[in-house]
């Protein structure tokens, strides 16, 4: 009676775990890629009044949206050149952000004061659906103020 050698039995069993534990490696490498997707948001734009000049001092507010409830993330003034820019790494527990430049005689007295509201120019294209700005990218929404 002839002794079979196991060596081919192991051999084969060796290089399938092998290739299973590089299969599983790689699943694992490209799922932590998607899931670490870049999630920084930029919004930017000008603010300017009627005759298109700049206008300073509007406060822009940037809101994520978690099912039906909203948390401000960031908020910024608009400078002397009517120039804005929120830079926001947006929590995973957000699916939307929103821009909006709020009433309200307390925090943006002089767009409260001075103005009814606005039309907006999203990526320099005139939108009627502002602002909700896509999360992990560059929009640009430009502010044209309605004076009172």
């Amino acid at each position: 009676m002839k002794h079979k050698s196991r060596m081919p039995y192991l051999q084969r069993q060796t290089r399938l775990l092998h290739s299973a534990a590089l299969l599983f490696g790689l699943a694992f490498f490209l799922t932590s890629c998607f899931l670490k997707q870049d999630r920084t948001t930029t919004v930017y734009g000008t603010i300017t009044d009627q005759n298109e000049q700049p206008v300073d001092s509007i406060l822009v507010l940037a809101s994520g949206l978690e099912f039906l409830k909203y948390e401000d993330l960031r908020q910024v003034y608009s400078s002397k050149e009517g120039k804005y820019e929120l830079v926001i790494d947006v929590p995973k527990k957000f699916n939307s952000v929103d821009i909006v430049i709020p009433f309200g005689i307390d925090i943006n007295p002089k767009y409260q004061n001075n103005y009814k509201g606005n039309h907006v120019r999203k990526n320099d294209a005139a939108t009627n659906n502002c602002c909700i700005a896509s999360i992990g990218e560059k929009t640009k929404y430009d502010f044209q103020l309605i004076p009172k």
